[in-house]
């Protein structure tokens, strides 16, 4: 769907107007209630050295509000008329219509004379200019910009900066507040009330009322009256909500107490109708750091982004969440006039977190000052080499004199830095910087460790040999910073291709940026996020890391200007609520602070998880190699075990007979137990093989019963309505033939079967009698020709993910929007799809790695027990193109090396492809099993807004275990 030419105002999600069509409307844009901030740019007649190294504006307390909050902005500038320009992603996505008529907001400006103006972004991509509103004096009162002449009826459109501009030179502050567009009429498909969550504490505490308050807003002319809904979880509180003309109140929600730490989905709604989403989670805090010693765990906040009152709230959350460590970030503007150093802005920037107990791990992510950079600069690494080492020494001299300053790391991402610039010297001006800048800080801050810049291994559009180069001196460095963002178990093998990179090297290696998206649309993806966390720290530890550091504390999808920005990496939403990725990295550091990797946690083949030891007890981290699946299964043991879910709620499992039977959650989870307590035993009842069959099939297979017992038991076993029985012996394995027969319209994916199972031993005394949940695929079916495949159609919420959680942006409209028809099938030539897409809009502005940001298609394919290779396919601006991102063994990522056409007729875009079959390294005959997964993504006006997914694995998570299993049939 075009933005620009269908979009009126998706404020908040579709809902019933109650205005008349003369009365005038005010939707809030910002009130600065959710305490956030903005980013600013420096404009004409600013002062550059000013002393100031945090957002100049934000959210500030201000207790003649009416909510307690106002914005404030702080300026610095050294001529007339000189500028800045604040913006804010929250604003910029908001589409305004033709019936937007300005921007209504209360200033005071305490001695600030000047103007405030707006830079709007028409429907015809022209940038434009408002007539400024003129500000002066003291003292609350609202101005009014008006969005003509400068608009020029070219709707919708949207506020792309504030432009703030003093009279006279000057520095000081003044305060704004309640950012609104007032409309001649309130556009159809927005809601008469707002709302929003007002911030009291950061989550519930076991055991207390869970009470969310919201404020409502009333942006109508005239009284609003209704009921809303609140829901968590399975319960569910309405509220009548009274306004007058424009008016405000706080609702409280009581949702009583919630016995078991959790996290839970909140929805608010209004005659059905989307208000706000969030979360309510209960967690247990750790009131302030746990840990002593490496690995420690850390999180970044980008806090020079932040404005101070978001500073300290996010501080104050930092003893909550137990961390060792922020990643705090500084770069060239911190000197940009050589000899005015900020020092003491960066020291109050830090103070909050150095107060809540953490220590800095400090990240120059970028950039020199005009008197350090070369001019003209081949590199963004060119520097003067003099003044370069002056620099170094100004930061070691200051570092050394800053509280819990521990590690420096050196450029952000520089392997990724400059690669398409051509005759760029790059690398070598790094490795010169890095051998100056090292013996600076050995002189200067000797307790600091120097760590390389945070490098990505296993990224094609990589500086060619930045790393072999980098490692080749090790004498520059202390020790080794990477990223990796990939979802475990990949996150695993690029570890250990930066293991392979360093060689002899035994220096400790920091994983310095690494997170994981939760989207904001589907509960599901939070808990993923949750359970991701869970599994890279539990592998970082094990694997003997100095460090992790989680990006981010909070989502940022609201604050920098960038359609692309999908910044759901947080554990806190942008409005203050905690995600369950909070509670679970809070229990995390609770359960492996100042232990120690033991050995492999081998107790059950379906497991994979980590070990970690005591002074006297040990601790397994857990969770299902594949993804989404639960079972039983048992441990042996003389001791009771205690079993902890991903948030902490624990309950003690005493043994029977020797054994402790266990349940594994689709979540990680914890035991503990006194050293060397637990021991693996085989499955009650397992499948021999994985079992794979199409709908209405009847699969042969074979069932492993086993007796782990000391005792001849009888056993008796139910497998489709047919009792099996005998007797097994101890320590005896049997082999059970069976039949499992696959439901004839099944849906494709991971099914259950439950068996009820009876083991008794002497005297006929159960031993064991309960159902065993095993898990078996129901295969799609891939035939041998076009003219039989099965059409695989997306055109249904239920195959929907939408990118960007942002209620001012419309949600899917149906098929005519985004949906799909696909048949696959296979030949002697490989594996052929034809994909039929309809999309009202097509945008293809990206090439080559970038292919999967435009309207595309992508394929996903894997043997059943093997890697995957990824392809994207877009028709460009240049006309049709295929990308390899993620290659075969024995090829490199590139263009696709394959037969594929793509044409687009109206609204219609067909996709042609066909795989060659040495790509696969499956044989392409019937019978054979595979994974796959395939998405469709729509990207309107240059935003990546939403995909249709046939299985997950792709997009966020790569994963060949959430893909579907196929298997090749003999259909002609």
């Amino acid at each position: 769907m075009n933005l620009f030419r269908t979009i009126l105002l998706f404020i908040l999600p579709a809902c019933r107007v109650l205005c008349a069509a003369d009365a005038p409307a005010r939707v809030i844009l910002d009130d600065f209630s959710t305490i956030s901030s903005y980013y600013w740019d420096d404009g004409p007649g600013s002062n550059p050295d000013a002393e100031r190294y945090w957002c100049p504006l934000g959210s500030a307390e201000d207790s003649s509000r009416d909510d307690g909050w106002c914005g404030r902005l702080e300026f610095d500038f050294l001529q007339d008329n000189g500028e800045g320009y604040a913006y804010k992603n929250e604003i910029y996505k908001t589409f305004l219509d033709r019936n937007a008529v300005g921007l209504r907001l209360w200033v005071n400006p305490q001695g600030f004379s000047g103007r405030i103006s707006l830079d709007l972004e028409r429907s015809d991509r022209k940038k434009v200019r408002t007539v400024p509103a003129a500000v002066s004096g003291s003292g609350w009162r609202e101005i009014f910009i008006p969005f003509e002449p400068a608009l020029e009826g070219k709707a919708p459109f949207v506020i792309h900066n504030l432009i703030f501009t003093a009279d006279k030179a000057g520095k000081g502050e003044m305060l704004i507040d309640d950012l609104q567009v007032e409309y001649s009429t309130l556009p159809e498909e927005s809601a008469p009330l707002g709302a929003l969550p007002v911030y009291r504490q950061l989550g519930w505490r076991p055991g207390e009322p869970a009470v969310p308050e919201y404020r409502f807003r009333n942006r109508l002319g005239k009284p609003f009256r209704g009921i809303v809904k609140m829901r968590v979880g399975e319960r569910e509180v309405s509220r009548e909500v009274d306004l007058p003309p424009y008016g405000a109140k706080v609702i409280a929600f009581d949702f009583g107490v919630f016995d078991r730490k959790t996290a839970l989905p909140l929805e608010l709604t209004w005659e059905g109708k989307l208000l706000h989403r969030g979360w309510v989670t209960v967690f247990e805090p750790n009131r302030g750091r746990l840990n002593r010693r490496p690995m420690w765990f850390s999180v970044e906040d980008q806090e020079l982004n932040n404005a101070p009152a978001e500073n300290a709230l996010h501080a104050s959350w930092l003893p909550l969440l137990g961390v060792d460590m922020i990643r705090a970030g500084v770069m060239g503007n911190v000197e940009m006039t050589k000899g005015r150093f900020k020092a003491e802005a960066l020291r109050k920037l830090w103070q909050p977190h150095i107060r809540a107990g953490v220590m800095l791990q400090i990240d120059y992510a970028g950039y020199f000052p005009p008197w350090v950079a070369a001019r003209p600069q081949t590199s963004p690494m060119d520097c003067n080499w003099a003044e370069f080492d002056l620099f170094m020494e100004h930061l070691a001299k200051f570092f050394h004199t800053l509280p819990g300053a521990r590690y420096f790391e050196f450029i952000n991402e520089p392997n990724l830095h400059d690669v398409t610039t051509p005759g760029s010297r790059m690398t070598d001006h790094y490795m010169a910087a890095i051998r100056r800048m090292y013996p600076i800080f050995k002189k200067h801050a000797p307790e600091i460790q120097v760590m390389t810049g945070g490098v990505c291994p296993d990224v094609p559009y990589s500086q060619p040999g930045f790393i072999e180069r980098l490692m080749a001196q090790p004498e520059t460095f202390d020790a080794v910073a990477y990223h990796e963002h990939s979802e475990y178990p990949r996150y695993a093998d690029t570890f250990g291709t930066m293991r392979r990179l360093m060689g002899e090297i035994r220096k400790p290696v920091f994983n310095t940026e690494a997170g994981f998206r939760s989207r904001y649309t589907e509960p599901d993806q939070f808990y993923r996020q949750a359970a991701q966390l869970v599994k890279k720290i539990a592998y970082s530890k094990a694997a003997g890391m100095e460090g992790y550091n989680w990006f981010m504390v909070q989502d940022f999808w609201d604050k920098g200007r960038n359609a692309e920005r999908d910044d759901t990496f947080g554990l806190v939403t942008i409005h203050n609520q905690p995600k369950p990725s909070f509670a679970a990295y809070a229990e995390l550091i609770r359960q492996l602070a100042n232990r120690t990797p033991g050995e492999a946690a081998e107790l059950d083949r379906r497991l994979d998880g980590c070990r970690f030891e005591g002074e006297t007890d040990e601790v397994f981290v857990l969770w299902p190699r594949r993804e989404n699946e639960t079972f039983d299964f048992m441990v042996r043991s003389d001791v009771p075990v205690e079993y902890r879910d991903i948030y902490g709620n624990s309950e003690m499992l005493p043994p029977r007979n020797g054994i402790v039977m266990l349940s594994a959650s689709e979540l990680p989870f914890y035991l503990r137990t006194p050293k060397k307590a637990l021991t693996a035993i085989e499955p009650l009842l397992s499948f021999r093989s994985p079992v794979c069959g199409m709908p209405g099939d009847k699969v042969p297979a074979v069932l492993l019963l086993n007796n782990p017992y000391g005792e001849e038991l009888a056993w008796s076993l139910a497998v489709g309505g047919i009792r099996r029985s005998g007797r097994i012996g101890p320590g005896e394995q049997r082999a059970v033939p069976v039949t499992v027969a696959v439901p004839p319209h099944a849906q494709s994916g991971m099914r259950t079967l439950t068996l009820p199972l009876t083991l008794q031993g002497k005297q006929e005394k159960p031993v064991y009698q309960g159902g065993i949940s095993l898990n078996y695929f129901c295969c799609g079916k891939i035939a041998g020709t076009s003219r039989k495949a099965q059409p695989i159609i997306l055109d249904s919420a239920s195959s929907l993910q939408e990118l960007v959680f942002d209620p001012r942006l419309p949600a899917w409209q149906g098929p005519e929007d985004l949906s799909a028809e696909i048949a696959v099938w296979y030949s002697e030539a490989g594996l052929s799809f034809d994909f039929k897409v309809t999309d009202q809009e097509h945008c293809g502005n990206e090439n080559g790695i970038y292919l999967w940001r435009n309207d595309c298609v992508q394929i996903g394919i894997a043997p059943m027990e093997g890697e995957m290779r990824e392809y994207a396919f877009s028709l460009t601006s240049a006309g049709p193109e295929g990308y390899c991102h993620i290659p075969p063994p024995g090829m490199e990522a590139g263009p696709f090396q394959g037969g594929f056409s793509i044409v687009r007729e109206g609204n219609l875009t067909r996709y042609r492809i066909t795989i060659p079959g040495n790509q696969l390294f499956f044989p392409l005959r019937p019978g054979t099993a595979f994974r796959m997964a395939l998405l469709v993504c729509d990207n309107d006006s240059g935003v990546r807004l939403r995909t249709m997914n046939y299985f997950a694995g792709i997009d966020g998570e790569k994963n060949t275990r959430l893909y579907g299993v196929m298997q090749l049939s003999s259909e002609q």
